[in-house]
């Protein structure tokens, strides 16, 4: 099983032309932090890897951070990781 998306993501955002923040400044996150995701069932999925930052946009302007997991695409709520 891969467990490794950080190649995925970097083609992802070259091809579809993705604008990745390398910080945000409401957070003290950073590019390579390992955080524990805990999704909106309780589930918590722990030492995932930073990948980027999301600009607050339109669509779910609340989910602003990428992750290194096979849905690397969807960034995940600030309230939904801590180191």
């Amino acid at each position: 099983m891969k467990t490794d998306y950080t190649a995925d993501f970097k083609k992802w955002v070259k091809k579809d032309n993705v604008n990745v923040l390398n910080s945000l400044e409401e957070s003290e996150f950073k590019i390579g932090d390992k955080v524990t995701f805990t999704n909106e069932f309780g589930v918590q999925f722990e030492n995932l890897e930073i990948l980027g930052f999301r600009k607050n946009e339109e669509w779910l302007p609340d989910r602003k951070v990428y992750l290194n997991k096979s849905s690397y695409w969807f960034a995940v709520k600030l309230s939904e990781i801590k180191i």
